[in-house]
């Protein structure tokens, strides 16, 4: 989004024919004017959006349309804590990326993200195609993978931790090589899963979707490729009715989206109308790294998405646990261990206070003595650019880092990092 085009949004949402939403957000009196915007530190005086400023009003309240408008309903996942927040949507706008890539002229077995099923078939005849899309049920993928075969699927929309769960009654019913296109979401996708996708799909595409349930016309980012196994594995560029910026968490400066900046991500968010709710500042918790400061292709920004900003990095002396750099060190064992993983995370008692406590669980290939692979890690784990775990242990600032094995269920979704 231009510069203008935010100005006219921030004046619509706060006009007193625009709800109330963003005038009791922005302590304006009843006999207010709209807000007007003239600069960017104006801008960027406003105050962020948050999902708890969401929960806290209900949503007949927060919803720029009445309910006869609203498509559906998403509900978050509620992985926060926080509980789910249900957010009002309205049809699908600006997915045609997806034809670059796929051309679903078959049935398509989805997920309810990152597109519910019915959206599925109003893409498909968008563009002239019968639309047909198969629900997947997690409780029951085997007749799933049944139903895809008897319809002749071609296609996957899943949260990623699913994928696990159908691909082997695919491989069984015969039709896993057929599969030409993954869409993915919900965490970021790690090397084990790609490799496995690779492996049992071989001739799908599988491409990442960045959504959020908190935002009207996901995707978040648009993907500015395949994941191909390259480095990063998923990145992406803003869209046309999107506004982003980065700040530090800590001190909500905004930060410069320069190559190899980190913080924040805050998303404006206005797909035109009708729009449910438009986002003005949203925060949207994850933290992610600028790659390119400008994309060769797309002409904007790109970028990475690194983990949850809240769950995926803790501060300890003297540097941070980043989930990203656990997963980096990681990679670098491949002949031992995958890059999935929970790190629990304790403080126990010591001789100069509480000492932060880790107990890594990894997933192993094969029998593995798990101290040594618990001090590789150590040593080659940075906590800050001058500092790796295992000098912190050294200097008394942390107790030694220990590992056991770890063999994730398939069909759940997975926390990083456990602070117990």
């Amino acid at each position: 989004m231009s510069f203008n085009q935010i100005k006219e949004l921030v004046a619509l949402t706060t006009g007193k024919e625009g709800g109330q939403f963003y005038r009791r957000l922005y302590g304006l009196r009843p006999d207010a004017p709209s807000i007007k915007i003239n600069s960017l530190g104006d801008w960027e005086s406003l105050p962020l959006l948050t999902k708890d400023d969401l929960l806290a009003v209900p949503l007949k309240d927060r919803s720029f349309l009445p309910i006869s408008k609203i498509d559906h309903l998403r509900p978050s996942s509620g992985t926060s804590g926080k509980g789910a927040l249900f957010s009002p949507r309205t049809y699908l706008r600006e997915m045609d990326y997806r034809l670059a890539y796929h051309d679903f002229k078959r049935p398509i077995v989805s997920y309810t993200v990152p597109m519910m099923p019915h959206w599925h078939e109003q893409f498909q005849q968008a563009h002239g195609i019968a639309g047909c899309s198969i629900s997947f049920d997690p409780k029951n993928p085997a007749a799933c993978a049944r139903l895809a075969r008897i319809a002749g699927a071609d296609a996957l929309s899943f949260f990623a931790f699913h994928v696990p769960l159908i691909a082997p009654h695919l491989v069984r019913e015969g039709i896993a090589e057929h599969i030409r296109f993954i869409e993915i979401a919900g965490e970021a996708c790690t090397r084990a899963l790609f490799e496995f996708m690779r492996q049992t799909f071989p001739r799908a595409l599988i491409l990442p979707f960045y959504g959020s349930s908190e935002v009207e016309d996901s995707p978040i980012g648009m993907p500015c490729r395949p994941i191909t196994g390259d480095m990063p594995l998923a990145l992406y560029h803003g869209k046309p009715s999107h506004y982003h910026e980065i700040i530090d968490p800590d001190t909500l400066e905004v930060v410069e989206p320069t190559q190899d900046a980190e913080g924040e991500l805050v998303i404006t968010a206005y797909p035109g109308e009708p729009a449910s709710f438009p986002l003005i500042r949203f925060r949207t918790g994850d933290t992610v790294r600028v790659v390119e400061n400008e994309c060769a292709e797309h002409g904007t920004w790109s970028f990475t998405v690194l983990g949850r900003t809240q769950m995926d990095f803790i501060k300890i002396q003297g540097g941070v646990l980043r989930a990203d750099e656990i997963a980096r060190v990681l990679q670098t064992m491949q002949s031992d261990v995958t890059d999935r993983y929970e790190l629990h995370c304790t403080d126990e008692p010591g001789h100069h206070g509480p000492l932060f406590t880790p107990l890594l669980r990894v997933e192993t290939k094969r029998p593995v003595d798990v101290a040594k692979i618990a001090a590789d890690i150590a040593a080659s784990l940075r906590v800050s650019p001058t500092m790796t775990y295992a000098d912190g242990v050294a200097e008394g600032r942390y107790a030694r880092l220990i590992c056991e094995e770890f063999h994730p269920a398939p069909g759940a979704k997975s926390k990083r990092i456990v602070r117990q």
